[in-house]
């Protein structure tokens, strides 16, 4: 027994150790700190004490352009910046980095970097870059397609191939909360969570990655034809173009390698079907290509008639090797060989799965992106998140007391195991991503509750503290198991075939699952075992909420069908006289417009004064990386739902919603002087593309849950699971809409997290329903389901207290930023809770015949 305690011990304290180290620095490091520690002082003596006398001014003035009245919201960098203008001060020579470094927007970029944490925050919570891509039509591609290709006509098509192919490429390099959307006529938005020059250099490279590959033919008499070069440097055969690549092969000095390759290619790549990283014999990596059925024909006759010739592997206009064929290779595989590095080659092999498009992506701008939260947003809803996991330990200390403090110290640690695991995988988190830690923490309590509950029922029977606390985690590990395999089943489902805002939102909800349940059986169990050996530890003593309760639950089937009924058609008729209206920014787009301003005005005020005026609007502030004529390289962007608005003022005559826009502001922010800029209109960040691979995620999910709770309990168990998860989004969708709210991806994460709670809640009460059949062979479904719920009240109405009482001070001092994904789960957990005690279950009870049938009796084979 001793080793097995020591072994877990150190088992969680390993794990525990690891992934808290990992988090560190959790937050930003002190920005002013960290430039003042890196920063470079040029001269000696008095030079230097002047140089760092003038940065050290420089860091004065921008705090304290920080602290004046309506700058609370302005980040040190860009006060920094700022003030750095002001001052007429070159940061260049305080930089250390000195390559690629033009402006002081690349120094102080440089310096964010050193100061983030290990967790990459969000756009909300740290802004990130924006690409602005210019689409046109590939004539290189067109020309060469045996079809008929008109661009013009699928424009909107290959755009939105265009944008999901750039998703892809994100998601590898482990990119996920990306909003990629239409804007205007031809071109598209790429905003991405980063903030460091390289990160940003990458992404680009990445972006502008066509992953055109040709297979062209070298000269068959190269070396002659390269003698005549060295006497002419300009010269080319007809036909050809000289061409190089360094051949870094193992065990060998790197070599130029000289080529005329032939200009028009033998085949090109548009008939991959798959692409990969392998290595050759002495381990250099290599993309390995395998061809569908036309261009494995095409490649065996490629080489079938070029026996002996080299072939140049070129892409994206750079050749990568110069293979000789030795023969025909029929088998539709082969290697593009070269000097990758990994994250090369990866990139490579993605773009080549993506295919080629016969459009092309240019780079029409370049921003930063400030955070589109204030500092006070964010941290206020870190604020709210604590308060919330506070006042959660302190209801567990008072309810449970002893067993409490063994609750309330795994809770504690869940938080820390979150946190390093989002840091482990490098995951994207986000204000509701905050929110919805937090909520999983709240939900976490479940697994404690059940424990607990269920050590309870032990000692009441008489039996002593060790054989309870054993018998309580036996009971409750299969009720704990079940309730949460079923979710993270749909979390890995929407893992691995949703994309986007849906990927990082299965990410998150799966990591609190493993943490949850590790905490809750393994690391309490260590705790009571250690506390067991202890001689104050001889009682465990608890409040009790609902006492040997009664109710007969299924008597109220009628009328709970009917207030379901009612609350569905409700549903469904706001759906069809709201139409559009239902639908937020994020799904309908609309006119994205910016302006130049003399003074900044916080975003949230801003977002504020276009709700009261009824748009529905994003607001966030941008910085040109591409220098402008004007030398004006600060913007402020502003999205709104509305293509064309009527403005009361003209007679009800249909204006520019810029021009109405920046009139409301001017009015409202006079010192702004907002004016100039851009008016084009943007579509959704879901298209028609995301949409498919989410609604196919929650299709594979509800096949995976039907199967799974057939196989654990019974197939009326998985329709009454299916029906009652159904039943909870559409009910929580419609009074939310009904209530003026619109359904934005926030809100679509929040419906998400419903599905598992839903799920999870309803599993609780079907295990003991299954518990209590084997127990009581002579009793009914109407006997037994009600013994179910019965039996399971305490714990169902103290983990919705308690998931209730995270939301309710989230919605009181979380910021608005968060409000709507709150009061949809606020309304979820109700419905929740209120369907698996009278949806699902009668649906059970249905299902077998008729309410209060008895179960036919097996009967018994006489003993031989």
């Amino acid at each position: 027994m001793k080793t097995k305690v020591k072994f877990r011990m150190f088992v969680v304290l390993v794990v525990v150790g690891f992934l808290a180290w990992d988090i560190f620095p959790l937050g930003e490091k002190d920005f002013y700190e960290v430039i003042r520690a890196n920063a470079v002082f040029a001269g000696e003596g008095e030079a230097r004490v002047e140089s760092e006398k003038k940065f050290d001014e420089l860091i004065k003035k921008s705090k304290e352009l920080q602290a004046q009245e309506g700058n609370q919201d302005l980040y040190a960098a860009k006060a920094l910046e700022a003030v750095a203008e002001e001052m007429a001060i070159d940061l260049k020579p305080y930089s250390k980095r000195k390559k690629d470094v033009n402006y002081n927007h690349d120094v102080v970029s440089g310096w964010k970097e050193l100061s983030k944490s290990n967790i990459r925050y969000g756009i909300d919570l740290a802004g990130g870059v924006e690409f602005l891509l210019f689409l046109s039509e590939d004539t290189e591609v067109t020309s060469k397609k045996v079809e008929k290709i008109n661009v013009e006509d699928d424009f909107q098509h290959y755009r939105d191939t265009a944008i999901e192919i750039l998703r892809s490429r994100l998601e590898e390099k482990g990119i996920s909360e990306t909003e990629i959307s239409p804007s205007g006529e031809r071109y598209i938005s790429l905003k991405a969570p980063i903030v460091s020059k390289d990160e940003k250099d990458e992404l680009q490279r990445l972006i502008q990655m066509s992953a055109k590959l040709n297979f062209r033919l070298i000269h068959e008499n190269n070396s002659s034809e390269l003698a005549q070069r060295s006497a002419n440097s300009k010269y080319s055969p007809v036909g050809y173009e000289y061409m190089t690549y360094l051949d870094q092969t193992k065990g060998k000095e790197p070599q130029v390698r000289e080529f005329f390759v032939k200009r028009k290619p033998e085949m090109d790549g548009k008939n991959i079907d798959r692409a990969g990283i392998s290595r050759d014999q002495v381990g250099n990596l290599q993309i390995s290509l395998t061809f569908n059925s036309a261009g494995a024909k095409r490649f065996g006759d490629v080489t079938e008639a070029n026996i002996n010739r080299q072939l140049g592997i070129v892409l994206d206009g750079r050749l990568y090797s110069a293979p000789n064929i030795q023969g025909a290779i029929r088998g539709g595989n082969a290697v593009i060989t070269g000097s990758f590095a990994f994250d090369e080659a990866k990139n490579i092999s993605r773009a080549l799965e993506s295919g080629s498009l016969p459009v092309k992506m240019d780079i029409a701008a370049k921003f930063d992106i400030d955070p589109t939260l204030g500092r006070e947003t964010g941290q206020s809803g870190i604020k709210a998140a604590m308060v919330a996991l506070a006042l959660v330990m302190v209801f567990m200390l008072f309810y449970y007391k002893k067993a409490g403090a063994v609750a309330c110290l795994a809770l504690g640690v869940n938080v820390l195991l979150v946190l390093g695991m989002l840091s482990a995988f490098g995951a994207t988190l986000t204000l509701p991503g905050i929110a919805g830690i937090i909520l999983t923490i709240g939900m976490a309590v479940d697994a404690n509750v059940l424990i607990f509950e269920r050590i309870r029922e032990e000692i009441s029977l008489g039996k002593g503290l060790d054989t309870a606390i054993r018998n309580g985690y036996d009971r409750a590990f299969t009720t704990i198991f079940d309730a949460n395999l079923t979710t993270l089943f749909t979390a890995i489902i929407l893992m691995n075939v949703g994309s986007g805002p849906i990927k990082g939102f299965a990410v998150t909800l799966s990591i609190g699952i493993i943490t949850s349940m590790f905490t809750a059986l393994y690391m309490t169990r260590l705790l009571f075992d250690l506390w067991l050996k202890s001689k104050s530890f001889n009682k465990m003593g608890m409040l009790s909420l609902v006492k040997n309760s009664d109710i007969d639950f299924l008597s109220f089937r009628k009328v709970t069908a009917g207030i379901s009924g009612v609350l569905i058609v409700m549903t469904l008729g706001v759906l069809v006289i709201r139409g559009v209206d239902n639908f937020g920014i994020d799904f309908t787009g609309g006119t994205q417009m910016t302006f130049n301003y003399d003074q900044e005005v916080k975003n949230t005020e801003i977002e504020k004064t276009l709700k009261t005026a009824n748009y529905a609007a994003k607001v966030s502030y941008k910085t040109s990386l591409i220098a402008t004529e004007s030398g004006d390289n600060n913007k402020l962007e502003i999205i709104i739902r509305d293509k064309s608005i009527e403005d009361t003022s003209t007679k009800n005559k249909v204006q520019s919603p810029r021009d109405v826009v920046e009139k409301l502001l001017n009015e409202t922010y006079p010192e702004g002087n907002f004016a100039g800029g851009q008016e084009m209109t943007m579509g959704g960040l879901v298209g028609w593309e995301f949409s498919k691979s989410a609604m196919m995620a929650m299709f594979l999910a509800v096949l995976g849950i039907i199967a799974y709770i057939s196989v654990r309990f019974e197939f009326a168990f998985a329709v009454a699971s299916i029906v009652a998860v159904i039943h909870d989004v559409v009910i929580a969708t419609g009074i939310f809409l009904i209530c003026g709210g619109e359904l934005t991806l926030p809100v679509v994460a929040a419906l998400l997290t419903i599905t598992g709670y839903s799920l999870n809640d309803t599993i609780v009460v079907f295990d003991r329903i299954r518990e209590d059949l084997e127990l009581n062979p002579d009793k009914g479904y109407k006997q037994i389901i009600n013994l179910s719920i019965n039996q399971t009240l305490s714990r169902t109405l103290i983990t919705s207290v308690t998931t209730l009482l995270v939301l309710v001070v989230l919605v009181a001092i979380g910021g608005i930023a968060v409000r709507d994904f709150v009061l949809v789960m606020l309304l979820g957990v109700c419905i929740g809770t209120y369907s698996s005690i009278f949806v699902a279950s009668p649906i059970v009870a249905i299902w077998h015949k008729r309410i209060g049938a008895k179960r036919e009796k097996k009967v018994e084979e006489p003993a031989i």
